[in-house]
């Protein structure tokens, strides 16, 4: 329930990869905002402290703020940055108001566990070293007014140890963490790209094509191709031979629909393309086009490769009977003689002959 309405108000699913930084950024900004809420309302009505309550109402502006980037805006990293400058800026001035009472200094803890976090160990880096730089001039430069507590110079040793021990812990995480990410980001893709590609053409598979063709558009065209006597060239010249036929073919129908359409292995010696909103006649001349390139390039066997194509409209949006259609008019160019291409006669198409 949470996360649903997380998604919901950060308007990015959970299976984005902004998902988990926005949401934690969205934690940071709630768990601060109710510390802030709470000390002001503890400096206003339980120990009276104008100036710490108009630092920390400020501090809550701020992360209204920084709401308003993460939620109007969609911009995780602003709203990152105004958190870290929102949290350092009030441990500091904490510093400064309180000196070392009740070790104040503590807070300062928290800027390099947060902000590599939020940040990133690069710019998360530079918050923590300014950070760090500041508290340790407030330390040199203020540290003998501070009484009755005791700090001197072995103690501000201790307190620089410590920092930059968090400090050192969170950035190697950090580091690692989103190493790991990138790499498995890119794994996914490549996962993903092998999922939809032919292992043996390097085009879009049966797989890829199929979503393709449940998300088609009135207007779109379905093309069946289908290479004429193709177990004679396997039979008489070896599948190896007739896996580079496979490719080149494939690689001749890439190249001829690139910008109007898209191609993909149906299975065997079958290629399916989807055109996008275009006209018979680009159709029919693209079609020529394949015939008359596939017909004439040399596929080292000693003869001609001919094709035979059905096509078929996308008339209805949710219509799923297209292939069908096509593949009616893909039988129909078998049966006249292959080496030519059928119009589907489902919706009264003119037949053409190559």
């Amino acid at each position: 329930m949470i996360v649903n309405g997380l998604e919901k108000w950060l308007g990015v699913g959970r299976a984005d990869s902004e998902f988990r930084e926005s949401s934690f950024i969205f934690i940071s900004l709630t768990v601060l905002t109710s510390i802030l809420t709470f000390f002001v309302y503890y400096n206003v009505f339980v120990i009276p402290s104008l100036l710490l309550a108009a630092i920390e109402a400020i501090g809550i502006l701020f992360c209204l703020f920084s709401y308003y980037f993460l939620w109007q805006s969609r911009d995780p990293r602003v709203a990152a940055i105004i958190l870290v400058s929102v949290m350092t800026s009030i441990s500091l001035l904490f510093i400064l108001g309180t000196g070392n009472d009740e070790f104040a200094l503590a807070f300062c803890f928290l800027t390099p566990v947060i902000a590599i976090f939020i940040l990133g160990y690069k710019l998360g880096s530079l918050f923590s070293l300014a950070n760090f730089i500041c508290v340790a001039y407030i330390c040199i430069t203020d540290m003998d007014n501070w009484s009755p507590v005791y700090f001197d110079s072995i103690s501000f040793v201790h307190l620089t140890t410590i920092y930059f021990f968090l400090f050192s812990v969170s950035y190697f995480y950090d580091a690692g963490r989103r190493r790991t990410m990138v790499l498995l980001e890119e794994s996914n893709r490549q996962l993903q790209v092998l999922s939809n590609t032919d292992g043996l053409t390097n085009i879009s598979n049966r797989r890829f094509m199929e979503k393709l063709l449940l998300d088609a558009q009135v207007g779109q065209w379905v093309a069946i191709i289908d290479i004429d006597d193709f177990k004679q060239v396997n039979d008489e010249y070896g599948h190896e031979v007739g896996d580079k036929v496979l490719v080149s073919i494939a690689n001749i129908l890439q190249a001829s629909v690139k910008g109007i359409g898209h191609v993909g292995r149906w299975g065997g010696e079958e290629f399916l393309t989807l055109f996008t909103d275009t006209t018979e006649d680009v159709i029919e001349s693209h079609i020529n086009q394949w015939q008359k390139s596939i017909t004439d390039y040399d596929f080292g066997i000693g003869r001609s490769v001919t094709i035979s194509c059905g096509i078929a409209p996308h008339l209805d949006r949710f219509n799923t009977s297209t292939f069908s259609h096509a593949d009616e008019a893909l039988y129909r160019a078998k049966t006249s003689g292959k080496n030519c291409f059928r119009f589907s006669v489902a919706h009264e198409f003119t037949e053409n002959s190559i």
